[in-house]
This record gives structure tokens, sequence and C-alpha cells, in this order.
């Protein structure tokens, strides 16, 4: 048989598709035969299903159909039992669980929603959808006109593309942080903590990042805090009736002015008046086990010295009566909490931690927490009546760690007082004890005319050193109230759908073919997979560690950190999925003529390129250990350690030089 030239695309199936020259080998055997008369008398096959390819045999072709469709539930099933037996206790059947929602149409009435996690199910679901398109497609790949999946191809690729981002940027399906509002939400977050310490007594004017002596950190309270936490409780109703409901609502808080009511009992308005509602706040202290070491002076003075040896105190851990008697003489008592929690499916899960500066992991939720004894009505509680005159910090006294600002927004006056004595008496005593280790500060704050929450935690960590350092504030967005995946979740389908074409492809052409012959730009689909298995499972996880909520017995609001890291490293994997995606696209270049030089010269250029890359990095990586060791202590905090180091010499290969600069990012941040 005559071969023309030309070059077939075995990816993609367009380009010149009359030759066979590139067949891989075990196929291109079939071709050299000539025509029998019987092939010559036989019907003619319609030119679509003409596929110009060579019959691959029938243990090749189950194999390239049964194999990718047992790898997507094996890791369907495999990875739903895991994360079902970890975080619903039911490995089979998953979970349901209730979080705390207002009902809409009685604010009096405190309600819940219900979300659910099975993996299982939700993984299995996806996997059969994914099967489906893949049997699809792997016919149109091998009982086609090249042609005719080339078109199949690519008009597939640009469909589930566009389904992908319109899911992500629709800003309800996927996630909220692409809501057009949802940037606007978390700077005006940034910007009120963010503001200036300017109580009466401030010198200069300071903000959180400034902080470098626990002084600063009391300033901090009693400016942007004071403010932020209070916000919603000054800004409220002005009705003289402490029994009129409304008053308990705060009021376009703190971002907006003051709009009245048409009618105080339409519930429906008064929610739209509604845009902001600061929920509590909570503070925690982490706590080092002490262990005393005798350190002679230079003067050969012997004195005791508390040596940091790297474990935290536990709920079980009896905390020291010696400060215990000091946070009682000044109307505090304390409790250590653990650094687990118990999820909205009745399963205990540890926090995930805290990473500092210097890499010292700090448990995630737990430690330290205060509770205002001043009056009883601060911490008691009684059951028989559920009246904002009885429930545990109603009156805005920190209670367990937290200031529940939406319960003590009826009186905001009393809010505040109580609010800047409690302050005075910590930032005068002993607010923070001499073995901790880390403060952080949480707040849930809710959006309801967008319908998002946010998480926000300001942390200052006291290091060994001595060195008080303020972290890099955090923000997350969820969804107000928490919802559950769909069981057909589409970045999960076209992960499996994508997993299963590679497999094919790897299984008919070959590996060598597949790894060899086409070029680098395979690297980009597996990236796309993992990528997006990554987000399913994150995204599962994220429902498993929503803490459970008991309003208002046992409530603790210092779990909510572990749901805020599995949220942003879920949103890391939600940018590179879309990138990969997008990049996936490269390989339809070599299709296109005036395309296809730059395509191929990408596609086999990228293992030079590769090289190219890691000698760059050592290279900066050898600068930054130079800068790091030389100006590790100076005040360029650009080189403080050796991962903000190597940072800054990327950032100054691209022309941003910083070398006196506070606002840095830290390790594992």
């Amino acid at each position: 048989m005559e071969k023309r030239g030309g070059a077939v695309d075995w990816k993609t199936g367009m380009g010149d598709l009359d030759v066979d020259d590139h067949l891989p080998a075990h196929l291109a055997d079939h071709q050299g035969a000539e025509e029998s008369p019987a092939a010559r008398t036989s019907p003619q096959v319609p030119w679509l299903l003409n596929s110009k390819r060579p019959a691959i045999t029938r243990a090749r072709c189950c194999a390239a159909i049964g194999v990718p469709i047992g790898v997507v539930f094996v890791v369907a099933i495999v990875t739903g039992l895991s994360i079902n037996h970890v975080y619903t206790g039911d490995a089979w059947n998953g979970g349901r669980g209730q979080v705390p929602f207002p009902d809409p149409d009685n604010l009096d009435v405190q309600g819940s929603t219900e979300i659910t996690l099975n993996a299982l199910v939700q993984g299995s679901v996806c996997a059969a959808v994914a099967s489906g398109m893949a049997l699809v497609r792997f016919g149109f790949r091998n009982y086609t006109h090249p042609r005719v999946y080339g078109v199949f191809s690519f008009v597939s690729y640009v469909i589930l593309l566009l389904v992908l981002l319109y899911q992500v940027y629709d800003g309800t399906d996927v996630t909220v942080l692409t809501n057009s509002q949802a940037n606007a939400f978390a700077n005006q977050i940034y910007n009120f903590l963010g503001g200036t310490f300017n109580w009466e007594d401030a010198k200069f004017a300071t903000t959180f990042r400034d902080i470098v002596q626990v002084s600063d950190f009391w300033a901090f309270m009693r400016g942007p805090f004071h403010d932020f936490l209070l916000g919603s409780a000054l800004n409220r109703l002005s009705a003289s009736d402490s029994a009129e409901r409304t008053t308990r609502i705060p009021i376009n808080a703190p971002a907006m002015t003051n709009v009245q009511f048409n009618a105080v009992n339409d519930h429906n308005t008064r929610l739209g008046m509604v845009p902001w509602i600061v929920s509590y706040c909570n503070m925690r202290q982490v706590v080092r086990q002490p262990e005393v070491i005798d350190v002679p002076s230079l003067l050969g003075t012997q004195i005791g010295v508390e040596a940091f040896t790297g474990e935290f105190v536990e709920e079980q851990a009896q905390v020291s009566p010696v400060l215990s008697q000091l946070y009682a003489s000044q109307n505090f008592s304390v409790h250590a909490l653990p650094r687990s929690f118990t999820n909205a499916f009745g399963q205990s899960v540890d926090a995930w931690d805290v990473v500092g500066t210097t890499r010292i992991g700090y448990p995630g939720a737990g430690g330290l927490v205060l509770t205002d004894t001043t009056y009883p009505k601060c911490y008691t509680f009684n059951a028989t009546i559920y009246s904002v005159d009885y429930v545990e910090g109603s009156h805005g006294c920190i209670y367990r760690g937290s200031w529940i600002a939406e319960w003590a927004g009826y009186n905001g006056t009393q809010f505040e007082q109580i609010y800047e004595r409690e302050i005075q008496t910590l930032s005068t005593g002993v607010g923070v004890d001499a073995d901790t280790v880390l403060v952080q500060l949480g707040c849930n704050v809710l959006n309801t005319l967008e319908k998002i929450q946010a998480y926000t935690f300001y942390t200052v960590e006291l290091m060994p050193s001595g060195q008080v350092v303020p972290m890099e504030p955090t923000v997350i967005l969820a969804q107000y109230p928490f919802t559950s995946q769909d069981d057909v979740w589409f970045p999960l389908i076209l992960g499996f759908y994508i997993l299963c074409e590679e497999l094919q492809d790897v299984i008919v052409g070959g590996w060598k073919d597949y790894f060899l012959h086409a070029g680098w730009l395979n690297l980009f689909d597996w990236m796309t997979v993992f990528m997006l298995f990554m987000l399913w499972v994150f995204g599962a996880i994220y429902q498993g560690v929503i803490p459970e909520l008991n309003i208002p017995w046992q409530m603790r609001t210092d779990t909510f950190w572990t749901l805020a890291l599995v949220q942003s490293y879920w949103q890391t994997l939600l940018g590179l999925a879309c990138f990969c995606m997008v990049t996936k696209g490269l390989k339809y270049t070599k299709n296109v003529p005036i395309m296809c030089g730059i395509g191929n010269t990408f596609s086999h250029a990228m293992v030079p390129v590769g090289v190219l890359l890691l000698v760059i990095f050592f290279l900066l990586f050898g600068f930054a250990i130079v800068f790091q060791i030389k100006f590790s202590t100076t005040q360029m905090n650009s080189f403080n350690s050796l991962g903000t180091s190597l940072f800054s010499v990327f950032r100054g290969l691209m022309g941003e030089i910083v070398l006196i600069h506070h606002n840095v990012m830290h390790d594992g941040q």
C-alpha cells in the first residue's frame, strides 16, 4: 500500500489523516499487507465510520474499556469509604448533621439546616457518569473518521471547560469566592481590623502588623478590635423597650448607615436591613508545658528558667493553681480546652495545626480560655427560660473565650462597658500568661444580603526567643448557611473523565507512543486529574470538619481554624485545577497550521526547559542561603528565615526588591 506524507496526531485525532507512518509498532503491522480480493469486493464503509485506523485486538479493546472504568470506581470507592469512616463514623452510609441557622420567618426561633456527607455515593455516581462519557469518547476515538473524532475531541473539551468555569464563577455552585461581593466583603474586614490604634494614650499610629510587644496587642484590642466587635451592638435600633425583639437585631453594622424599618413585625424587611452581623469573636491562648531548668548567668548566679518543651497544655492537664488564683483575683475563671472537637456528624476530629514562623506547629483548637465571673448572669443559664437575660454570655461578658456579640446586641452600651473593663483588667494583670506561646483571635461575620459568612483570624506568636510576631491575618469566606455538595459534582466527573481518556490512550496506543512520541503536553492532563481529585477530597474534608455548635450549651467557637485551613488549601487546588484545565488546550494548537510550530515546540521542549528551571532554582537557593545567613540578625525581615529569603530572592528576580518590610509571607502561611 502506498503511503503518503503527512502527520497524524493520535492524541487529538486531527491533522493530515491519510497516512499511517506514525502508527505504533503493534498497529503498523496490519498496514503493510496488500488488500485481499474479498476486501476489495466488500461493501464500502461510510466515510464517517471510516476510522482509517487498524483494528485493535479484542483483548486490547476490552482492556481499554474495562481498565479505566475499573480504576475510577476503585479510586472513588476506596476514597469515599475512607472519608466517610473518618468524618461520619459510617463508611458505607455517610452521615447527616445539623448546623444552626435562624428561621427567616421567625427570628425568635433558633432553627437549623441539614448538611450531609456521603463521599462513597458521590464518588460512585460521578465515576458512573464519567465512565459513560468515556465510552462515548472511546467509540468516537476508534470507530469514526479521525476528522470526526478531532471535532468531537475539541468541542467536548471546550464545552467541559466552559461548564467548569461557569460553575466556578457563578459564585454559588462550587465556591462563593468568585461572588462579585466576596472580595469587597473580605477587604472591608481587613480594613476594619487593620485600622490604627486610636485610643487616647496612643503616641503613634500603628496597626496589627506593627505589633512588637504584648502591650501592643492589648492596644489593638482597645482600638480596631473594639470597633469591630461592638459595631453590630452599638449600631442598632433605638427602641426603648428592652422587651422588643427588634432591639436585639444589629442594623447595618458595621459597614453601612442606619435605615429604619417600614414595619417592626415585617420579618422579611428586617432580614433585608442586616447586611452585617458580627456573630461572635473568640480569644484563646496556646500555653506550653513548662520545664524549669537552672541556667547560670554571666556572673555565675543560678537562675531558674522555664524552658519550652514543645508540648502544649491539654484539657486533662491541670491549670496551674497559681495561675488560676491570679485570674480569680481579677474575676476570671480559666479553662483548658482540648485540641480535638466534635464535628457536625458527632465525630471527634483533631484540629489542624497553626504553623508558626519558625515551623512550630501550634494546636489549631483549644488552649486556655477565660470566663468573666464578675456577675452571675455572665456565666449562668436558666434552662426553663430561653431569654436573653439568662443566656450564657448574653450580657457581653467573655464566656469560655468568646464574646457573643449576636446575643449581647440588645444592650450595646452595657456590652461596651463590660468589654472595656475586661480588656483594662487583662492588659494590666495577667491577660497573657508567661507560658503563652500563641494568642489567636477568631471572629464569625455574616453577610446576610449576599449569603456569605467570613471566618477571620488574627494571630500573635510569642516566640521562645522573646520576639512577638503578628502572623499574616486570614479571612476565609463560606456559604451562609453551610450547604452540602451535590452527589453529581461536575469537577469530579471531569477529573474521572480525563483519567479515563488518558488510560484509554495508554492502552490503545501503547505506553511508548503515549509517553515518548506524543510529547510532554500529556503532563497537563495528569496534573488536571490530580488537582480535580484533590479538590473533591478537600471538599469532602471541608464538610467533615464543620464543628458542632451546641447553642447555648457547651458552646465552643475556637474550633473553626481547621475549617479555614481546609478552605485555604481547597482554594489553592481550585485555582491550580482551572489553570491545568485551561493549559490542557495547548495540545490543540498542534492541529492549527499557523500555531502547530509553537505547540510542537512547547511539547518537545518541556524537558530542556525543566532542566533550565532546575539550574535557576539551585542558583536562587544558593543566594537565599547567603542572604539569610548574612542578614538574619538585621532588620531586613525579608531574609529572617530560609523560606522568606528564598521567596524574597524570587521577588527580586521579578524586579521587586524589599529590604526592610514587616508584612512578609511567613513560612507555612
